[in-house]
């Protein structure tokens, strides 16, 4: 017997394809505990007679006998939702209807080691040994090994089949795939980005994703994330973005805020115009690193609870349909299933479209055999149990707006739902959509009510907020057009409002701080004291630059006794050097006359420079002695010309006589 065993191992562990024909051990109980169950592939949608191939992969550690049973196990149909969610909790095991049994030792393996099932299916009332599925639904399979001498389930796992009829006129419902890639942020405080494996790894999963998923899609990316890629200087993260982008070409993204952002927050704190401008500068990040994909203005994915103000401030950013992931529909309240189209209450007269995807992966209260496939087909089956149910109770089918949400946290669920959605799409009765755009509802659609005013905050928070936005907007107008600053501060400061950040108050300080050496770069090395040594003349006023790039500033001169040509100038400062102005001033008066010299931002709002006082030196004597050495010399010309002309007078007359 010990041989036969070790030689059943060796086969399978070379991948010899072959008949399980090895000899009972009595017991399955092993040091190793029962073998996990898995299911590899399976049919789902059956729509005629069929020979189903059912590929199973059990932990090929533990030994199963050649005269053990594999089992399939049809179950009654599912009734409504919350029927299936009690079997798939495994709270209730339905009454099994039809079953079909093999002997091990006719069971065939492949050169993987998977177990290879071949089970006949009707569709009509049982004949033979097959299942028969005679009605349309959904069905739950059980599928189990079974010790032969003491009857015991060695293992099982639970499935789902679907069963439609190809002759019935099936209500189409619109139907979309939800992507939600988020990220911890990868921009540190100081500025750098420091992508992290869990990013490399979301990004990767996305790109799978695409790379396989054909059909209509709803995505909604992270901003942050494409910028943190698209700036790397590692040719693997640089290959991860030009394949990410390269996948998007053609498709279409949900605009988003460059980090993700509760409009809650804003709405708690009266910063709906913040939210406009996080929105804004989202947009703008992907336009530019993502040209050739389009950027859909009009959708907000929700990630997060929104409340009943968040709404507002949603339609003064002129979004008209918002998609609530699962974990947003917590604090919702709708007259009918949020799978159907509702409609935002207390908006005003535009019109919020609200639409309720299921989450990807079920919850599940047991914990069950892993593996993509079986939770595709658990996914798909509740999806139909769901729409059946809706259609039962004769809503409008162009109403029912079903969804999915696609996780890339683990491979197998992000596997899962591209397998649920090419089921759900090969199946009858669903249209597959992109929910990205806007979706129209009218005053009598359903309503759907948000809590309201469910967001707390901090009120230090919201005034370091409105601070940090009027110094960000003033300093950053001193940058250059080309200035990498222009992109990473105010990326700073959406990191500073996120909810995905862990201490955002540790962004704003920094970013204010960075800000501030910048400003402080800039002096002014004029004398405090200049003279005019008439009473009009040029001032000369020197700025000096000490950062490592140019800088523009407003430059403007005050005096009450001086007239100053063009006293207001917008300058741009050389970076490491002094920059010089001439203002042209002219008085009337002498003496030391006060100069008030100001250096700020260039729109003005904001100082540079503490405001600084010079005096001008009007001499007065000087200017008199250039009057009176005038004089002179005309009363020298006058008495010159009067003798001359005497003289003349003089040598005439002597003549004459």
């Amino acid at each position: 017997m010990r041989f036969t065993r070790l030689l059943a191992v060796s086969l399978i562990a070379l991948g010899v394809a072959s008949p399980v024909t090895r000899a009972h051990a009595g017991t399955h109980t092993t040091e190793l505990g029962p073998p996990e169950l898995k299911i590899v592939s399976q049919p789902f949608n059956v729509f005629t007679a069929v020979n189903a191939r059912f590929v199973l992969s059990p932990n090929l550690d533990t030994f199963v006998a050649a005269d053990d049973r594999l089992e399939f196990l049809l179950h009654r149909r599912v009734a409504s939702r919350d029927s299936f969610r009690s079997i798939a909790d495994s709270d209730v095991i339905p009454a099994v209807t039809d079953s079909v049994s093999f002997r091990m030792s006719r069971i065939t393996r492949n050169y993987a080691g998977h177990f290879i099932a071949v089970v006949p299916i009707i569709t009509s009332d049982k004949q033979g040994t097959s299942l028969s599925i005679p009605f349309e639904g959904v069905y739950p399979l059980t599928i189990r090994l079974v010790d032969s001498q003491t009857g015991d389930v060695i293992t099982s796992v639970l499935t789902f089949l679907n069963r439609r009829d190809p002759k019935l006129t099936v209500p189409v419902v619109p139907f979309s795939t939800v992507v939600a890639l988020t990220s911890p942020p990868s921009l540190t405080r100081d500025g750098t980005s420091v992508i992290t494996d869990t990013a490399r790894d979301a990004v990767t999963r996305l790109i799978d994703f695409l790379t396989t998923f054909r059909l209509p899609v709803t995505i909604s990316i992270q901003p942050e994330i494409i910028a943190s890629f698209a700036n790397s200087s590692q040719p693997a993260d640089v290959a991860l973005f030009t394949k990410l982008h390269d996948l998007l070409r053609g498709r279409t993204i949900v605009s988003t805020t460059f980090a993700p952002s509760n409009p809650s927050f804003f709405a708690a704190m009266n910063l709906s115009s913040e939210f406009i401008a996080q929105l804004k500068f989202g947009e703008k990040t992907l336009n530019r690193l993502l040209p050739g994909v389009t950027i859909q203005r009009q959708t907000w994915v929700a990630t997060d609870n929104v409340d009943a103000p968040a709404m507002s401030v949603l339609k003064a950013a002129g979004i008209t349909s918002v998609i609530l992931l699962p974990s947003a529909q917590t604090l919702v309240t709708s007259e009918r299933s949020l799978s159907l189209l509702g409609r935002a209450t207390r908006t005003g007269n535009e019109l919020i479209s609200v639409v309720s995807p299921l989450n990807g992966v079920a919850q599940i209260k047991h914990a069950q055999p892993a593996g993509s496939e079986r939770l595709a087909y658990k996914i798909a089956a509740e999806l139909l149990v769901v729409r059946d149910d809706l259609l039962a109770e004769e809503n409008n089918p162009s109403e029912i707006k079903m969804g999915i949400v696609a996780s890339f946290n683990d491979v197998a669920e992000s596997g899962a739902v591209v397998t649920a959605t090419r089921a759900l799409s090969q199946s009858s009765g669903f249209s597959m959509n992109d929910f990205g755009g806007s979706i129209i509802v009218n005053p009598i659609t359903p309503a759907v009510a948000f809590a309201k005013n469910a967001t707390s905050f901090d009120t230090s928070r919201s005034s370091s907020i409105r601070a940090t936005r009027r110094e960000l907007d003033a300093t950053q107008s001193m940058l250059g057009p080309d200035d990498v600053r222009r992109e990473t501060w105010p990326s700073l400061f959406s990191l500073g409002t996120s909810t995905i950040t862990s201490f955002p108050g540790a962004y704003i300080t920094s970013l204010r701080t960075t800000m501030r050496a910048t400003r402080d770069a800039v002096t002014v090395t004029t004398p405090k004291s200049v003279t005019l040594s008439s009473r009009t003349g040029a001032i000369r006023i020197q700025v000096r630059n000490d950062s490592d790039q140019d800088l523009t500033v407003r430059v403007r001169l005050t005096s009450a006794k001086l007239t100053l040509t063009d006293p207001s100038r917008i300058v741009v400062l050389t970076k490491g050097g002094t920059t010089e102005l001439n203002v042209t001033a002219t008085t009337r008066a002498s003496g030391e006359i006060p100069i008030s010299i100001w250096v700020s931002t260039p729109e003005g709002s904001l100082s540079v420079v503490d405001p600084i006082t010079i005096s001008a030196n009007v001499n007065a004597i000087a200017a008199y002695g250039q009057f009176v050495s005038l004089i002179l010399l005309l009363l020298l010309f006058a008495w010159w010309w009067s003798n001359r002309r005497s003289a003349r007078r003089e040598r005439l007359n002597t003549t004459t006589v």
